[in-house]
């Protein structure tokens, strides 16, 4: 007994809860009151998180993944945040207390193109250094105005090749010939180089899908048929890959089915809008030549290797179309390659839904795997992967047979054909989330303004006013 009255028990249990290994999962900060905090400082992390939040969007984020990483820096600066996140822009306020009253609010519409690979990565990497501590705002903007300035990775000339990989790649997977190929190559090239030139003139961007999908209508019902011997159809969708919707429309299915109705709605009619702006050009291309008869006998398919091929050809055209990192070549290829695998021994063995859905589901695990091992950020694999999926392809070629070719039940039956693949991905990509979990930072309660000094064998504090302690649970992520 006189043993243990020397014991001091407190302490050693301290010890030996010290000693215990911690999980690795999110942080909690603890601050002072965010009422507490000045005016001009709310107004500031206001307007640099609704910046932060209008680049997320811009690199094809979900609105939901938004919120949470706003959420997350917020907490990562002693802010309580509420936001209201959609496609097109997003409302910001910060500080205030627990009731949502008080506090200082921003607004930042979504303009302007989508961001390369390169400055997705760059992106991403900010993020990861604002959730792990507090970057000061001057930092912060010079960051995202370097993210935005950031100048192309590859020439003028390299980027129209990598488009034509794109167009050749694709169309190898559909419809793989020599002629084909031929055809896909110099088409892909017209509107590669249309592209190069309505990017400097952002006024014509909206006309652009229009004005691409009459050239290539017309080129094909010209040349095709005499020269190629070749269907005019099957050259019209695989030049136009870099406007079909097929991620918009596959993140639109996401955002309604985990209960972000006006985002997915948003999503999907900007969707629609594309195929329809297609369909459109296409239309008038035929209404302005005729077909020509194929001048010989149709050509032979290459074999069970072109699809293949055709999936590291686009996994290349990416690479160069979009200024991806040149150390994420081998993953980025990999990642493709596993993806068409998966997709294709899945729809072997239960049908095309299934294997859409099986595709979907390995999509969220793969890029986390991969982001762990290269620090390559996951969306540089979820990107590439949502187009192979390519269900815009198919959303066009079903549109086009409506209003081109006036068939109607073939046209629907393609319709429904892309609705339920657009499902199937967007449900195995939730169930492939589901499976994950990722840290988050949450907000404590708030620190006594005067505390109470701490005894010696405290553990120890990371500053006078922050404590960062181990979190009682984490939130599932993409």
């Amino acid at each position: 007994m006189r043993l243990l009255s020397r014991l001091d028990v407190r302490a050693l249990a301290r010890r030996v809860a010290a000693l215990r290994p911690r999980r690795r999962g999110g942080d909690i900060v603890t601050v002072p009151e965010a009422e507490s905090a000045g005016r001009e400082r709310l107004r500031d992390l206001a307007a640099l998180l609704c910046e932060l939040g209008a680049e997320l969007l811009r690199a094809g984020e979900r609105t939901a993944e938004v919120e949470r990483v706003l959420h997350d820096v917020a907490a990562r600066y002693g802010m309580r945040m509420r936001s209201f996140v959609v496609p097109t822009g997003l409302f910001v306020r910060v500080g205030g207390g627990p009731d949502g009253r008080g506090g200082e609010m921003d607004f930042a519409p979504v303009d302007g193109p989508a961001l390369r690979l390169d400055q997705v990565e760059a992106l991403q990497t900010l993020v990861e250094r604002m959730r792990a501590r507090e970057v000061p705002f001057e930092e912060a903007r010079r960051t995202l105005r370097e993210v935005r300035d950031r100048p192309e990775r590859f020439s003028p000339a390299a980027t129209v090749l990598g488009y034509v990989l794109l167009t050749v790649g694709l169309g190898a997977m559909r419809h793989a010939t020599v002629p084909a190929v031929i055809g896909y190559a110099v088409l892909g090239l017209g509107v590669g180089l249309l592209r190069l030139f309505g990017d400097r003139l952002p006024a014509v961007r909206t006309a652009l899908p229009v004005i691409a999908a009459i050239l290539v209508t017309a080129v094909s019902l010209r040349w095709a048929g005499p020269l190629l011997h070749e269907n005019p159809t099957v050259l019209y969708i695989p030049p136009l890959i870099a406007f079909l919707p097929g991620a918009a429309l596959t993140l639109g299915a996401i955002e309604l089915a985990t209960g972000a109705a006006l985002s997915g709605i948003a999503r999907l009619a900007g969707a629609v809008n594309v195929l329809l702006l297609l369909a459109l050009g296409i239309l008038v291309g035929t209404e302005l030549l005729r077909a020509r008869p194929p001048g010989g006998p149709a050509s032979g398919q290459l074999g069970a290797w072109a699809p293949w091929a055709g999936v590291l050809l686009l996994g290349f055209g990416f690479l160069l179309y979009f200024s991806a990192p040149p150390r994420v070549t081998g993953w980025l290829l990999g990642a493709l390659l596993v993806e068409r695998l998966v997709q294709s021994v899945a729809s072997e063995f239960a049908g095309p839904t299934f294997g859409a859905f099986a595709a979907g589901m390995l999509l969220p695990p793969m890029a986390t795997w991969i982001e762990r091992r290269s620090h390559t950020p996951d969306q540089v694999v979820f990107l590439p992967c949502f187009w192979l999926l390519v269900p815009g392809a198919v959303g066009l070629t079903s549109v086009s047979e409506i209003i081109v070719q006036g068939d109607t039940a073939g046209g629907l039956d393609s319709l429904v054909t892309m609705v339920i693949t657009v499902a199937s991905i967007a449900l195995g990509v939730l169930v492939g989330a589901g499976l994950q979990r990722r840290p988050r930072v949450s907000l404590g309660e708030p620190v006594p303004t005067s505390p109470a000094p701490a005894p010696e064998d405290e553990t120890e504090r990371t500053g006078p006013e922050r404590t960062a302690t181990e979190p009682t649970g984490t939130e599932p992520g993409r």
